[in-house]
């Protein structure tokens, strides 16, 4: 402390003489000296290869914190070397058959593999190891955290080994017996903590052992173990893919299964299970060739660590059917064979280019291959490797296909994560590294539909029996009935969807392990398995397939695939084709649906799965913006609100046709455009044609208005439309003057429009109210002339000048900026047919969780835009749910705090803005509001976020967010037919101090609440607004809104009060603390408060909450049913 003192001093003292201080001199000295080679050289090659230097930062850093550290290194290595020795040393064993299981039971472990059928012949005789050496990721230091486990892999003799071992699983049991053995010997090691088993790559064939152990500083390890054969123990020419080495004579246990011997060349092949032993024959190979071409670069080996993340991210890295790291690491060697990467590139190099090259390869036309020398004989051809079903990768030998577990389905999903990632590289964006590294893409959010099918003994016997040949693939894949049905599924659903599905693929089942005593895992043992489409929006919602002409020769196929749904059609252009109709209905949520009737029907054709067995999740949510109408032959279309939508606009372009016409005014309108929500399609639930007015209604100057003792009217909206006049320099200087002005010009065009139109019409000092098709437009005249006088201010010298103020900052949003943001939303759900459910179910969940108002709604279609304009990692939502659960991570995890949300609406913002504004975010980020969303008018962020929300109350938004987007998730994911997916749409109310309970006549709306099931009666589109023209409906009147405002008016100082205005039956109240402080004896205190004397004799102030909830009662008259305190009664 002393010396800092010090230094503090002789600094003043500097200054004092007029040198510079010590600090400033310091920052000279850095920013003067010049740059040396090495760092112009990073400076250059950030320039060259990245995006900014801070995505450089952010890939080194993450390199740094999953690389293996050396200690961990260390430890591996000096707990294999421990392994190894004990398992050289391990003693012989006695010989039993492959079907004793006595010896098993003695030492309390389960062979871990499918025994089915249980019998078959052969012998065991366990020998120790002829080496053991470690093996994979760790020899080629590739190797990522968190998951760490090293492989170690033994050699079993060939005298292990009989003749015909290779036949009928006997080579795939005595493997995995030869574990069992090793599990016994180690279980008795003091250094050994957990024996489990698991599937090496999820492959039911190749089950391995997991040894956890203390490492010599007491730490735990984590091994897996593999055994392989002896070099020469079988002919690599045995397994070649067309042969058969399991006879379906045993499999089947027919009578005589040796008659499959005499011709075995006739029958099917089993090139999973030839691959399956063909991957341990030639393991050491294979792992050699790839060592050599990863080894002796940093950058490979960092480039294949990036990889292992991205792809870990997109849930392909582990579990049966992924691309494995060992594949990605053998394709990285590939590139480096064929010279399209070369050692010296850095890890972002080899990353781009790996990427590049897998979005256009196609390992089923043109396979990769690591086999150069001629072909043999006896080796399998390029055909006859794509016969096999998988995709095509050619190892070393030439013989095994290194892609043999790899389905076509996930090489799909893989080329195009490929490609958006590629995409997100080249385009100048925000987040580049959280897309493509730190984002984890769940299967619920990558894909649009999803669905389950359940899967048991019953289920099963439809597929088995309706799919021809599937018993031999069951029979490949070792008896896993389920793994067959989904890849023949998968195959099915992707030729009947075409162009509708850009990707159809089954939920990776992850590597499970379980204990040496417990049964294998069975694919079979699943209560279901789920597949996720990821649709195309440009023809998703096509509800007619139009198939081949009725006299081509393709119209037999055709008519064979889709069976009775196929049917001849005549076309506009006279042409007559085979085509089949999925709905004869116009509204888009059951366009929506088409895939799904696609699917229960396929799948029930070709593969005998009954629809009572498929769990749909789409449209689980569509009863939320679904309303039930009355009468039930009204010729209203609602949906999920799409028409009704449509409807207005209808509307809006006749009312706008009919004010460009109007003569009476002395300035023309440049523009009409709407900027209630319905025009952007953002509105909740889109207005309902107004309700003829009864002849009993009371009315006032030609306007009904409300009446008591008589039923509440109906809800009406006012759509706020904006008419824009032309300049003039004639407009008034003082604000009252052009407000007057206005008045007059609003009387002529109320006028002319119900004179010479003959339109219902309201006219107001401020707006004309227009009725049309049974909508109410609020016309409202406006002139940029307003703005500038309300900009401009008078000092007390009589200067002018120019300051945006309160009202002009309204004024500029409503007149400008909301036409803007119209606009440009309106053309997003142009191109994407699903933004306006998706936007309108996100606001009714945040309007369910009673928050609606602390963030305006504005911001809400900007986040949900964001979705639609950079949806990196995903591509563009398909349906609403996957919508919601974006925006719902969106929410939850992006840095508000640190970075400003940028929505590139109509793509204007330019290359510069994506570093320009964060920068400029971070130097003012004290004086702006904790959300921040930029776009190209507005290029701060603050325009919808200030003054809400605040910043509490954001971070309450997260953590509802957060728990919600759990839930959902989970309960997309659940098989159960009963889940209620309205859960996360109805808050808890203890989190309330009160309650106020609404009677439900006084809530008109509802018909609009999360769990009502009413009706609501709507006019007649067409004729609702000529029955009775000089009836004018009452306009935006809702009691239970009104109330509210009063209450907040009234009682704001003292409490926060929260409703969901679709519908809500309650109110809550959260007392305010600062409310509950004692307050000095003052007059401007004594609302709501009654004198108290402290200790010292002083006269201080308490809250009144009594008197606060007996005037709450008395405002309330007539709505209020009760006011209850949800914690008392919970």
């Amino acid at each position: 402390m002393k010396r800092r003192l010090n230094d503090e001093d002789s600094v003043k003292e500097k200054e004092t003489a007029g040198d510079l201080p010590t600090k400033s001199r310091k920052k000279s000295t850095f920013t003067d000296r010049e740059f040396n080679m090495e760092e112009i050289s990073k400076l250059k090659e950030t320039e060259a290869l990245y995006h900014s230097s801070l995505f450089r930062l952010q890939v080194s850093e993450l390199l740094r914190e999953i690389s293996v550290k050396q200690k961990m290194k260390q430890r591996l290595e000096e707990a294999s070397r421990f392994l190894s020795d004990t398992l050289k040393n391990l003693p012989s064993g006695k010989e039993h058959k492959i079907t004793d299981r006595k010896w098993l039971k003695s030492k309390h472990i389960k062979n871990p593999i499918l025994e089915k059928p249980f019998q078959v012949k052969g012998t065991f005789l366990f020998s120790p190891p002829l080496d053991v050496f470690i093996s994979g990721s760790f020899v080629t230091d590739t190797m990522i955290e968190p998951d760490i486990q090293a492989d170690l892999v033994m050699i079993m003799p060939k005298t292990f080994f009989q003749p015909k071992d290779y036949l009928n699983q006997r080579y795939s049991r005595k493997r995995a017996l030869y574990l069992c053995a090793v599990a016994s010997h180690l279980e008795n090691l003091e250094r050994v903590q957990h024996l489990q088993f698991s599937y090496f790559m999820g492959n039911p064939y190749k089950p391995m052992l997991v040894v956890k152990l203390n490492g010599h500083d007491l730490k735990q390890v984590s091994l897996s173990l593999h055994a392989v054969p002896e070099s020469g123990a079988f002919k690599e020419s045995r397994f070649h893919v067309s042969k058969n080495n399991v006879r379906p004579g045993w499999f089947f246990e027919k009578s005589d299964p040796t008659k499959d011997d005499v011709d075995a060349e006739s029958l099917p092949g089993t090139p999973y299970y030839n691959s399956s032993i063909l991957h341990d024959l030639c393991w050491a190979k294979n792992g050699k060739f790839v060592e050599k071409f990863l080894g002796g670069s940093e950058g490979v080996r960092d480039g294949i660590k990036l990889l292992k993340v991205w792809l870990n991210q997109r849930e392909l890295l582990k579990g049966f059917g992924a691309f494995s790291g060992f594949l990605i690491s053998c394709y990285v060697a590939h590139l480096i064979m064929v010279k399209k990467i070369n050692k010296l590139m850095n890890f972002y190099q080899v990353f781009r280019t790996t990427l590049l090259y897998l979005s256009k390869s196609d390992w089923v036309l043109d396979p990769p291959s690591f086999y150069e020398d001629e072909p043999q004989r006896t080796q399998p051809t390029t055909d006859e490797f794509r016969d096999s079903g998988s995709c095509v990768f050619i190892d070393r030998s030439g013989f095994y296909n290194l892609a043999f577990s790899l389905p076509v389905h996930t090489f799909s999903r893989v080329k195009h994560e490929a490609k958006l990632s590629v995409d997100t590289l080249e385009q100048q964006q925000q987040n580049t590294f959280d897309a493509l590294f730190m984002t984890s893409v769940s299967f619920p959010r990558k894909f649009d539909h999803i669905f389950h099918v359940e899967v048991n003994a019953s289920t099963l016997n439809g597929p088995l029996e309706k799919i021809g040949g599937i018993q031999n693939q069951v029979m490949d894949v070792g008896g896993h009935s389920t793994i067959s049905i989904i890849y023949h599924v998968v195959k099915v659903l992707s030729d009947a969807l075409g162009k509708r599905a850009v990707l159809v693929q089954p939920r990776i089942t992850s590597g499970k392990q379980w204990a040496k005593g417990d049964d294998p895992f069975e694919f079979d043992s699943e209560p279901c398995f789920t597949i996720g489409i990821s649709i195309d929006n440009m023809n998703a919602f096509n509800i007619l397939d139009k198939g081949p002409a009725a006299e081509a020769i393709e119209s037999r196929d055709f008519r064979a695939f889709w069976g009775e749904k196929s049917e001849m059609r005549r076309f506009k252009d006279g042409t007559i084709h085979e085509a089949v109709l999925w709905t004869e209905s116009s509204c888009q949520s059951d366009r929506r649906l088409v895939c799904k009737r696609i699917v229960h029907y396929v799948l029930e054709r070709h593969c005998g799965i009954l629809s009572k067995n498929i769990q749909y999740m789409e449209g689980k949510l569509d009863p939320l913006l679904h309303l039930n109408l009355l009468p039930k032959d009204t010729d209203v279309v609602y949906g999920t609100g799409e028409e009704q939508s449509l409807a207005v606009h209808h509307a809006f372009d006749h009312v706008t046709r009919a004010v460009r016409a109007l003569t009476s005014l002395p300035l023309s309108i440049n523009s009409v455009q709407g900027i209630h929500p319905v025009f952007r399609h953002a509105c909740v639930f889109p207005p309902l044609p107004v309700k003829q007015a009864t002849s009993d209604a009371e009315v006032v100057s030609g306007c009904a208005l409300p009446s008591e003792r008589k039923p509440l009217p109906p809800y009406v909206p006012a759509l706020k439309v904006i008419c824009m006049l032309e300049g003039s320099g004639k407009w008034p200087e003082e604000t009252e003057a052009i407000k007057g002005l206005k008045t007059l010009l609003h009387i002529k065009m109320g006028t002319e429009l119900k004179d010479k139109l003959s339109l219902c019409v309201s006219i107001d000092k401020d707006h004309v109210d227009v009725v049309k098709d049974g909508f109410v437009f609020r016309l409202i005249i406006s002139n940029t002339r307003e703005l500038a006088v309300l900009r401009t201010v008078k000092t007390e010298s009589g200067m002018v000048k120019f300051k945006d103020t309160e009202k002009s900052f309204a004024l500029e949003k409503e007149i400008i900026e909301l036409p803007r943001l119209t606009h440009l939303l309106h053309s997003i759900q142009q191109e994407n047919p699903v933004f306006s459910a998706t936007v309108r179910l996100c606001k009714r969940w945040l309007a369910a969780q009673m928050v609606w108002g602390l963030i305006a709604e504005e911001a809400l279609d900007l986040m949900v835009a964001f979705l639609f304009t950079s949806p990196h990692p995903y591509s563009v939502p398909g349906s609403p749910i996957a919508g919601l659960l974006r925006f719902l991570h969106l929410l939850s995890t992006f840095n508000w705090k640190a970075d400003p949300l940028m929505v590139n609406l109509n793509k204007d913002f330019k290359d510069e803005d994506f570093t320009t504004i964060p920068k400029e975010f971070q130097k003012n980020r004290a004086t702006l509001p904790c959300m921040c969303i930029c776009t190209p008018p507005d290029k701060q962020g603050t325009k919808w976020t200030k003054p809400q929300p605040t910043e509490p109350f954001l971070k309450r938004l997260i953590v509802l967010a957060r728990e919600s987007l759990a839930a959902l998730e989970s309960q997309i994911m659940n098989s159960s037919n009963v889940t209620d997916f309205k859960m996360i749409f109805r808050p808890p109310l203890s989190h309330f101090d009160l309650v106020i309970h609404l009677l439900k006549k006084a809530n008109i709306l509802h018909y609009q609440g999360v769990d009502e099931k009413s009706d609501v009666h709507v006019g007649d589109s067409k004729t609702g607004s000529n029955k009775s023209p000089d009836i004018f409906p009452v306009v935006e009147f809702c009691v239970a809104t009104k109330f509210l405002d009063d209450l907040k008016m009234t009682f704001g100082d003292f409490a926060w009060f929260f409703y969901d205005p679709f519908g809500g039956s309650v109110i809550g109240i959260v007392w305010k603390v600062q409310a509950f402080e004692r307050k000095e004896f003052k007059v401007s205190n004594f609302r709501y408060r009654k004198p108290v004397i402290d200790g010292d004799e002083r006269p201080n102030l308490d809250i009144l909450k009594e008197s606060i909830l007996d005037d709450i009662r008395v405002i309330g008259g007539g709505l209020v049913e009760s006011i209850v305190s949800p914690k008392a009664s919970h």
